[in-house]
């Protein structure tokens, strides 16, 4: 698997930070959560679709409807991962939910958890 670079552009004295295999997947997997479907430039077929949920409180029957969301748009953006598994349960710490995403490449299993916030 190619080096992924990091998609907030962090850095130090020897440039911007780059990653290879389970981390490569994570940064592919942050950047794909933190990107809305329109807003790539060049890619506006790239991102997720969860705008349409943005002014619902979040609940398990959405949590629900939001998995089945993710999981059709997921794969199809970032082709090289497999999902094996997908947990989406809304957070009692703020408005929003918790993503757990289980995943494997040809070369590499893991499991990502990631925050999806509507403040």
């Amino acid at each position: 698997m190619a080096d992924e670079i990091d998609f907030l552009f962090q850095s130090d004295s020897q440039g911007i930070f780059q990653y290879s295999d389970i981390e490569a997947i994570q940064q592919k997997l942050e950047n794909w959560i933190s990107t809305p479907r329109g807003s790539f430039w060049g890619m506006p077929d790239f991102g997720h679709t969860l705008r349409q949920f943005l002014h619902d409180p979040p609940t398990d029957t959405l949590a629900s409807v939001i998995e089945a969301e993710l999981a059709d748009t997921l794969e199809t953006d970032i082709p090289e991962v497999t999902i094996r598994w997908l947990r989406v349960e809304p957070s009692q710490e703020f408005d929003g939910y918790r993503l757990k995403i289980g995943w494997a490449t040809d070369s590499v299993t893991g499991e990502t958890a990631l925050v999806v916030s509507q403040e």
